[in-house]
């Protein structure tokens, strides 16, 4: 049997998130799609369209990872350990060292890999009410 481990944080303002620290938490009330073509990320609830928004994916040479991920952990103030940047609201895949976060979006690829939310208000919608363990389709 494998062990999971949670941890559960309220922050300042009432807001209760959950970390992950072992495997990945089952999930059946969303997922997520990320169309790397049209640059867009949609994000369905029990079965039905409940976000989208605009993306800027990697760019030639950096691309972006296709596959089947989940969200293994959030940050909400992550900081780079490879650029040094900040990647606000940064949602890690399945532990990879990339994800989706708030960033700059001039609306084509043009990240090194990580899938960038160029809206900070999207960004921290998503990061409110997609919980770890969510299964994540890049396509």
């Amino acid at each position: 049997m494998i062990q999971k481990t949670i941890a559960l944080l309220v922050c300042a303002m009432g807001l209760v998130f959950a970390f992950h620290t072992a495997s990945a938490l089952p999930s059946n009330e969303g997922h997520i799609i990320v169309n790397l073509k049209k640059q867009r990320l949609y994000y369905y609830r029990n079965g039905t369209l409940f976000f989208t928004t605009q993306l800027s994916t990697g760019r030639r040479g950096m691309p972006t990872p296709r596959g089947e991920f989940y969200i293994s952990d959030k940050d909400e103030h992550h900081t780079s350990s490879i650029y040094g940047s900040s990647m606000p609201f940064f949602m890690r895949l399945s532990g990879e060292p990339f994800g989706i976060h708030y960033g700059v979006n001039p609306g084509y690829p043009a990240s090194h890999g990580c899938i960038r939310v160029g809206s900070m208000r999207d960004a921290a919608y998503l990061f409110q009410f997609v919980p770890t363990g969510t299964p994540v389709n890049i396509e």
